[in-house]
């Protein structure tokens, strides 16, 4: 076996020749991609014992880096091996082309044999990969002829339906059909060809629509319009009615070909969004120039589906599968959890659930064929493009039903979530006992690109039966990304946590700080990922949920989904780990959300308290004053995130307490659910911690003792110290049995000192009824509950705001909700969306801002009358939140509240929760 000790690059000398023999020592390896996948490759490249390595450095990550060196370099063992370019692959085709030939040419003069692209998007373009091929660099990924047949969308979807593979309903070829209304025959495509100075012979052997490709390939060649969007456009509108005629209710998801993490995609819904749409998802991929390849799919979207995902290894002669990933928990159609599917785990839970849950097995038992028939015909497509590295094999599911979707010829950002469930064992062919484990698939790659055709068909040997993988992401409480905040510091790992963060948690090596970084809107919103494992998926995400609780993650103008992740975590685990969300479930769960942060926000815990005091006996005054912090504290703090509250009244519902008609009645002792809030909170008693982020001694004491009085009761009577029925019991005032007569007044007395004041703890079950929350739920299918106010768009988002309600305006002005870049038109060749003396409607898109490599179309929250445009000839120019973009003359005027409607209205929210 191959082993690498205390990350020295020294080669293990193995008794065997063979596992010498694939010794990775001659790769000197220019690394050419950004993000945690960077550091990521540095630290498998010094365990392998890869002999060098370099990166290159952007322009842009200068605006990342203001006040330090990019997290990577601390500590970087090359110094000589970081090369600057001005960004990594330009921002149209020309720079694209010349940016090629640069890091090529790096390449070259400082002698490196490899190039390994990560996972953005240079590692699945096949015009990069085929450059750096020709020069005689090996390309550390799947080759060129990889990506030309698998990587893009449309050639994907041909070769899938060839092999019999179940494809999504839809056109992939809508550039040929737009050119075959423009030239419907043969004659007509060698005219326009020659018109446009193209050699091009009409192939009678073929069909016209492959004449039709042949034609668009030379004219890309040549940098020629053929198609322009106008019309594609039309051509959209009239595909988009042939599905609608046969499917009248679901609504068409265009996505660009080359597309990837949610860009260049857009769902429509009626023909009137088609053009636009159209229109956004190429000046989203940057392809409007004329010449450029615009092709598209039109699909049609399945409404209830989940994203699953298979990984894929080969060598170009073998293809295996390593399980898959559930990346349903999505937004803007970029992942947000990602946990594993294997057939190892799902057999586990059947036979759990066979005896206490027959419906919960009968339904696994479908994700199981599912998943097999996933890794069969994701093996079958491999092999057929010839797999030489790694890939992803993507399918929706509904049901019981898949759809092949893409593959993504490269490495995907979750792919530690498969390496914590399956490692490959490499045989020797000749001698069964002669094997080494690689547990890392760059490893895998870094083998196959030195070793592949020596390389048998490994076999995959379970690790953990679950793996799972959160994002954490420079995103506000919706979802929305928030750039610019400064990160001033980030508690250490746990030791069962992986965190892939760029390096960003590495302290300065001389004092021990932590260093500040800036998250800039450059790039993607992406921070790092958090992956652990379990041996059940309920373990797992436990765990993932600890490594929430415990991270602090804390800085300037800072803003992350860190504890979105914590409240839908815990919300899971208490409906079902195995649950299994549709990709629309995120948006209607963030509206729920919104739903509570609508009552909590106007929750006062002083209004609360003096009702409490004001209602308690005499004698209980006294207990109740010096139980106030211990009660008011938590749920304060709880309070202050809607997302935190979800979490927790999503995890104890019907498990501490339930709902009775319109009553909360405990299922639990809640002295123990008040501990549990604590610990929920991380404020459990903690030296290493101030006294701000802990509970106070006082408070401690009252709690501890208050566990322990019931832990004694428990001991002499029998029954849970956290049981309803102990508390119940004493309430009534009954005899308990091993309680002696003579001292149960004082024990039921120190009970109620103990209990009074609990109640105030209803107030957060009691937000999660009244706003409508505890309606999300999950069926017997394991599927989501959504009721109809968090899935229909204006109700939803209208929930969904008050997670990130607008910056104040007046009410003359229209500011920008978020900073980034600003556009007041789709592409440079439109008219801008509004213009002075417009009328407006509200909801009617009015300018956009490109923030971290997604278009926001901002829309407006009245209608009103342009009056005068702030930002005039200002496309590009970089805003910030809060802006005023326009004066206008609005429809209706603005009521603002006055100080006294707003106390009126937070009593009146405060009494009717309590």
């Amino acid at each position: 076996m191959i082993d690498f000790q205390n990350n020295r690059i020294q080669f293990h000398q193995s008794n065997s020749p063979w596992i010498r023999s694939f010794s990775l020592e001659s790769i000197k390896c220019l690394i050419v991609c950004r993000g945690p996948v960077r550091k990521e490759a540095m630290e498998i490249f010094d365990l392998i014992g890869i002999r060098e390595y370099g990166i290159l450095l952007s322009e842009k990550d200068s605006v990342v880096y203001p006040m330090a060196l990019a997290p990577e370099l601390r500590g970087f063992r090359f110094p000589h091996n970081i090369h600057r370019v001005p960004d990594y692959m330009g921002s149209g085709n020309a720079e694209k082309l010349e940016r090629i030939q640069q890091i090529i040419s790096i390449a070259k003069d400082n002698k490196y044999t490899h190039i390994f692209a990560g996972y953005g998007f240079m590692a699945e373009d096949s015009e990069f990969i085929s450059a750096i091929e020709k020069s005689g660099i090996v390309f550390m990924g799947p080759a060129s002829y990889v990506a030309d047949q698998a990587g893009s969308k449309d050639a994907a979807k041909k070769i899938a339906r060839k092999l019999e593979v179940s494809v999504t309903p839809g056109v992939d070829n809508i550039s040929s059909l737009a050119l075959l209304a423009k030239a419907p025959d043969g004659k007509a495509l060698e005219k326009l060809a020659k018109d446009k100075g193209i050699d091009f012979t009409f192939d009678s052997s073929v069909s016209l629509e492959t004449n039709a490709e042949n034609l668009l390939d030379l004219g890309y060649a040549k940098i020629v319009e053929l198609v322009s969007i106008a019309d594609l456009q039309v051509e959209a509108e009239k595909e988009c009615k042939k599905i609608w005629e046969k499917f009248s209710k679901n609504r068409i998801r265009f996505k660009y070909i080359g597309g990837g993490g949610g860009k260049g995609q857009r769902v429509v819904s009626k023909i009137e969004e088609v053009k636009a749409a159209v229109q956004e998802i190429l000046s989203e991929s940057k392809v409007t120039a004329p010449g450029t390849n615009k092709n598209f799919l039109i699909e049609l979207n399945i409404e209830n589906t989940r994203h699953n995902e298979i990984q894929l290894i080969g060598n170009g002669e073998w293809c295996l599968a390593l399980g898959g990933r559930d990346c349903s928990v999505q937004m803007h159609e970029q992942k947000l959890l990602e946990i594993s599917l294997t057939q190892e785990l799902l057999e586990k839970e059947i036979a759990v659930s066979a005896s206490t849950n027959p419906k919960k097995a009968e339904v696994l038992k479908g994700d199981l064929k599912v998943l097999r028939d996933m890794e069969e015909q994701s093996e079958r497509f491999g092999a057929a493009v010839k797999l030489n590295s790694v890939s992803t094999f993507e399918s929706i599911v509904d049901g019981t039903n898949h759809f092949f979707m893409e593959v993504n010829t490269r490495i995907q950002v979750e792919h530690r979530v498969t390496e914590m469930v399956y490692s490959l064992k490499f045989k020797n062919p000749e001698n069964a006992n002669d094997f080494f484990i690689v547990d890392s698939l760059i490893e895998a790659m870094a083998l196959l690109s030195l070793h592949g055709k020596r390389l048998q068909k490994p076999e995959r040997i379970l690790r953990y039966p679950s793996g799972a993988e959160v994002r954490i992401n420079a995103t506000n409480k919706a979802i929305q990304p928030h750039a610019g905040g400064v990160i001033m510091g980030w508690s250490k790992p746990l030791p069962e946590e992986i965190r892939d963060d760029q390096g960003i948690s590495i302290r300065n090596p001389d004092m021990g700080l932590f260093v500040h970084y800036k998250v800039a809107g450059a790039y993607d919103s992406n921070i790092a990922l958090l992956i652990t494992h379990g041996e059940t998926r309920e373990d797992n995400l436990k765990r993932l949920s600890n490594i929430l609780r415990r991270t602090e993650l804390r800085g300037h103008d800072l803003q992350t989904n860190l504890l979105v992740h914590y409240g839908l975590i815990n919300w899971i685990l208490g409906k079902d780990a195995m649950f299994k969300p549709s990709t629309a479930f995120m948006i209607s769960y963030l509206a729920g959300v919104g739903s509570l942060e609508r009552l909590m926000k106007d929750v006062d815990l002083e209004i609360a308290w003096k009702k409490t005091i004001s209602e308690a006996p005499a004698e209980a005054k006294k207990v109740l004053s010096r139980k106030l912090t211990l009660i008011t504290r938590p749920i304060e703090a709880i309070a202050k995130d809607a997302h935190l509250v979800a979490g927790f009244i999503g995890f104890h519902l019907n498990h501490s307490w339930k709902i009775a008609g319109s009553k909360i009645e405990w299922l639990r002792n809640p002295i123990f659910i008040l501990a549990d809030l604590y610990h929920y909170l991380n404020m459990e008693a903690d030296v290493t911690q101030p006294p701000s982020e802990q509970i106070w001694d006082h408070d401690n004491e009252i709690l501890q003792k208050a566990i322990s009085f019931y832990q004694e009761l428990s001991k002499k009577t029998g029954i849970a110290a956290d049981s309803i029925e102990l508390v119940s019991s004493l309430n009534a005032g009954k005899a308990l049995k091993g309680v002696d007569a003579s001292i149960l007044p004082q024990v039921i007395q120190s009970h109620n000192g103990f209990q009074i004041g609990l109640e105030l703890i209803k107030l957060l079950p009691s937000a999660g009824l009244n706003s409508g929350f505890y309606n999300l739920g999950v069926d017997e299918k394991l599927e989501a509950i959504l009721p109809e106010e968090f899935k229909k768009s204006d109700t939803r988002d209208a929930f969904i705001k008050f997670l990130a309600p607008p910056p104040k305006a007046s009410s003359d002005e229209i500011v920008a909700p978020m900073g980034g870049m600003f556009y007041s038109k789709e592409a440079p060749d439109l008219p801008p969306m509004v213009q002075v003396g417009d009328h407006f409607k509200a909801g009617q898109p009015l300018f956009i801002v490109e923030v971290m490599k997604m278009f926001n179309k901002i829309s407006a929250p009245f209608s009103g009358t342009v009056k005068e445009i702030l930002l005039n000839d200002s496309d590009g120019k970089i805003i910030s939140k809060g802006q005023t973009i326009f004066k206008i003359v609005p429809d209706e005027v603005i009521h603002i509240e006055t100080d006294q409607e707003i106390a009126d209205r937070k009593k009146k929210i405060t009494l009717s929760l309590i």
